[in-house]
């Protein structure tokens, strides 16, 4: 497990790179007041095309001492060293089936990682996103946030998931029914 004061401080580096919001699952860990994590952190970068500035991208991470690698979906990702670890931070922008509506990202909220502030997508919308993508991982991980919601251990706001769906648009019906598929009803 990487500490969240050293996912804060790797974090904070890259903001000299472009400014960002966290979409990924990491807002799970937050949410869950864990001391780290176990994952990786994806960013949606805000400043910078991930897929035109990659020479830029690429020499900040070697300037940093950092690896430089891709995604399945080939945006960036960048593995930056901790203590005896590496913590894999993807990079990502609205390309191909990758997809984060305006509605969501000018929802971010601010959440603290170690000791620095960072935007973040909201749980909610982490859930949208995974019933839009629903992936067979997608699939298992929005049922353990199932689970975690039926032991108390996260709460999301329904009102809200509602008026978030339909920035999805034509997707916004199939996500309405996986989510209803698996126990989480709008």
């Amino acid at each position: 497990m990487i500490p969240f004061s050293k996912v804060g401080e790797v974090l904070h580096e890259l903001q000299g790179l472009t400014k960002f919001i966290i979409i990924g699952d990491t807002i799970v860990d937050i949410s869950l007041k864990r001391k780290g994590t176990e994952s990786d952190v994806d960013l949606f970068a805000l400043d910078i095309s991930v897929l035109v500035d990659d020479d830029k991208i690429r020499n900040f991470a070697y300037e940093k001492g950092w690896d430089y690698g891709k995604t399945p979906i080939d945006t960036p990702r960048l593995l930056a060293p901790v203590d005896d670890d590496q913590l894999q931070v993807d990079l990502y922008e609205n390309i191909q089936d990758f997809f984060v509506p305006k509605e969501i990202l000018d929802s971010a909220i601010n959440i603290k990682i170690g000791a620095y502030e960072f935007k973040s997508i909201r749980l909610e919308d982490y859930i949208l996103l995974k019933a839009n993508a629903f992936r067979e991982e997608d699939e298992d991980e929005l049922k353990t946030l199932v689970y975690l919601l039926g032991e108390g251990k996260i709460s999301i706001d329904k009102e809200y998931l509602k008026e978030h769906v339909n920035a999805f648009e034509e997707n916004s019906e199939s996500i309405k029914e996986r989510l209803s598929a698996i126990g989480i009803k709008i």
